[in-house]
């Protein structure tokens, strides 16, 4: 399992649409939350296949704006085998991909 939180200079609607359309893997829910005063918070799950790990890889993205900035939290899960839950750099490697979509968009 690997995580990691940034901020953005868009709002969460568009963050998750660049993820979306950019990220190569299978899309399986979306939960689009719309606060009051223009808040909003997006969460995004994906799943990808890693034959280094022989599993599917599990991404959940929440882009959020909850506090006045937009923030990218990001989480994978389940790409860990065995008795060691080793995942093989698998977890670590979904989230390079998402912050190399974003990259010019980080603050």
């Amino acid at each position: 399992m690997a995580r990691d939180v940034f901020s953005v200079k868009m709002t969460p609607l568009e963050a998750q649409k660049i993820i979306k359309e950019n990220f190569d893997a299978d899309l399986v829910s979306v939960d689009i939350y719309n606060l009051e005063n223009d808040k909003s918070i997006i969460v995004t799950i994906f799943e990808k296949y890693y034959a280094r790990s022989n599993s599917d890889a599990g991404l959940v993205v929440i882009c959020e704006n909850t506090t006045g900035k937009t923030l990218v939290k990001i989480t994978s899960t389940g790409s860990a085998i065995g008795l060691l839950q080793i995942d093989w750099g698998t977890g670590g490697n979904l989230i390079k991909r998402i912050k190399k979509i974003l990259i010019d968009y980080i603050v």
